[in-house]
């Protein structure tokens, strides 16, 4: 107790030294605003009827080894209006599922990564990406091969690229003018043949003019004191006696033209007067930049107007029921295991298959005990 004591007071001290500071980005690719107390604005009740469309999605492993990983994968969207849940017009399936296999090879030096996939549902293979795109260079991608994190990281691609062609098809088939889609978490592309599925999703959504934004569950930037950007944001509103009950404060950064992996701007939201904390917020750049000021909060009051679940209050409930439907649970996964195992056992290979996977789940074991 006496340690635990120490250091509560030790963090207690440093947190109470730092200084709001300003939004930092530890590259050139953004153009960042200092805090200022005249950047929160106020968020009503929307004016405008429109459809918000929620996209998300998950996986878990269902086979581990160091060179290999076979995965579930699952992307789900649904349709609200007014906050009354949408019936799917176009017959796009609401949530799709795919295994894939992620192996990595030594080729001319370099380690390439290589995804196979293989749709749950025959109907599910034109919402999946093509595995050319699918095929990359550890060294360009910046992962550490041979290492979980590294696996972990290749073989979520499959994933992340489905969930923004659903996004496309979303878009062009299901919403319209002034409508809104809003991705789980950020606009930013993080695999080198990302961006060929997020230009496409740009394109249809000017084509049709709905907008494209992404709401994030949690936040990682600081200020340049190491404080966490939405706790600066939060103590400045409080500090500043900002009375809204719910607000909106931009802009924190713009993502700078020559930016190709991430064109966007960042703001930060309270969507309302019970949400436990502020959320990352951001919208297409080309948008953004297109909108008048009423125009940008009065689609933030539409998001806002679908953020009063009691549960989670300030967070919208359409991603909400995003993320029930599009996580991929344990128990679920013991059936695809179960089948799995069986058809590697008539085919001979378990006893080559059975000890690459004690290699991984020796710490799994031990976190039971």
């Amino acid at each position: 107790m006496k340690s635990i004591k120490e250091i509560a007071e030790i963090l207690s001290l440093d947190l109470s030294e730092r200084e709001l500071g300003n939004p930092y980005f530890n590259d050139s690719d953004y153009r960042s605003c200092p805090l200022n107390k005249e950047y929160f604005h106020k968020i009503n009740s929307s004016e405008i009827d429109r459809k918000i469309a929620f996209v998300d999605g998950g996986n878990q492993e269902l086979l581990p080894s160091p060179v290999y990983s076979v995965q579930l994968n699952r992307v789900y969207f649904n349709i609200f209006k007014n906050n009354k849940r949408q019936p799917i017009q176009s017959g796009i399936p609401q949530r799709i599922e795919f295994l894939s296999y992620t192996s990595s090879k030594f080729k001319d030096g370099d380690i390439i990564f290589q995804t196979k996939i293989r749709p749950v549902k025959d109907k599910f293979s034109e919402f999946l990406p093509d595995e050319i795109d699918l095929k990359v260079n550890a060294r360009e991608e910046k992962v550490e091969a041979g290492t979980q994190v590294g696996m972990d990281r290749m073989a979520s691609m499959a994933r992340r690229f489905a969930e923004w062609k659903i996004t496309e098809r979303v878009i062009d088939l299901e919403l319209e003018s002034d409508d809104i889609i809003i991705r789980d978490g950020s606009l930013q592309t993080g695999h080198k043949n990302e961006y060929k599925y997020v230009e496409d999703v740009f394109r249809k959504a000017m084509e049709k003019d709905v907008f494209i934004t992404g709401l994030a569950k949690t936040c990682r930037l600081t200020t340049d004191t190491q404080i966490s950007l939405i706790d600066s944001i939060q103590r400045l509103a409080e500090e500043s006696n900002i009375k809204y009950d719910k607000w909106c404060y931009y802009p924190v950064a713009w993502s700078k033209d020559d930016n190709l992996v991430h064109k966007a701007v960042i703001m930060v939201v309270k969507l309302n007067k019970h949400a436990h904390t502020a959320f990352r917020f951001e919208i297409f750049r080309t948008q953004f930049e297109d909108m008048s000021n009423k125009e940008i909060l009065e689609l933030i009051s539409c998001i806002a107007d679908n953020s009063r679940d009691i549960k989670v209050p300030g967070y919208p409930y359409g991603l909400i029921d995003a993320d029930l439907w599009a996580r991929v649970k344990n128990d679920e996964m013991e059936g695809y295991k179960t089948k799995l195992y069986s058809e590697l056992s008539r085919m001979g290979i378990w006893t080559q298959i059975n000890p690459l996977i004690k290699i991984i789940n020796t710490h799994e074991k031990l976190d039971g005990h």
